[in-house]
């Protein structure tokens, strides 16, 4: 009988410390909010191990001095783009590009429970959100059911606004 209980306590500590399941406030904090307000968002190299289905997108030299920020406000959520000293040409695939399409801010709503954001202007197209301190990536959603489109990511790494650089 000891053996059993023994046996049962601990397949329950083993099934409970699996890396299969995570906690989904470690991956998106119930505050990422405020996580995106804290820093200037700045294009991120990754580099990738092969094993990744998703393109990761490499930004061109031109992105690399791109300030982004996020602003939550009462009546609207927008990101807004600080256009650095390189402009990119218009025939170069770049975030700003895709994005921003010559404005320089896009309104878009959040939804906390799918940790995304959705551009307004956007029928399809969602960004998911994943944030770990001060790196961020943004992964491209298509949920237009006639087309096909590969997810792209997008990294970048943070920049304290409360700290000089």
């Amino acid at each position: 009988m000891n053996k059993l209980v023994i046996g049962i306590f601990a397949l329950i500590v083993f099934t409970s410390c699996s890396k299969d399941t995570v906690n989904p406030d470690e991956i998106a904090p119930k505050d990422i909010k405020k996580q995106l307000e804290a820093y200037d968002w700045i294009p991120a190299i990754v580099m990738s191990d092969g094993k990744n289905e998703l393109h990761q997108h490499r930004p061109e030299e031109c992105e690399l001095d791109n300030r982004y920020t996020f602003s939550f406000g009462k009546d609207s959520q927008k990101m807004l783009m600080d256009a650095g000293t390189q402009s990119c040409g218009e025939d170069q695939f770049t975030f700003e590009k895709v994005i921003f399409d010559g404005a320089n801010s896009r309104t878009f709503t959040y939804d906390k429970d799918k940790n995304s954001i959705k551009f307004i202007d956007s029928q399809y197209d969602s960004y998911g959100v994943l944030i770990d301190d001060d790196y961020l990536v943004l992964t491209s959603r298509n949920n237009n059911p006639t087309a096909y489109v590969k997810s792209i990511e997008y990294h970048f790494k943070g920049k304290s606004k409360t700290v000089k650089n």
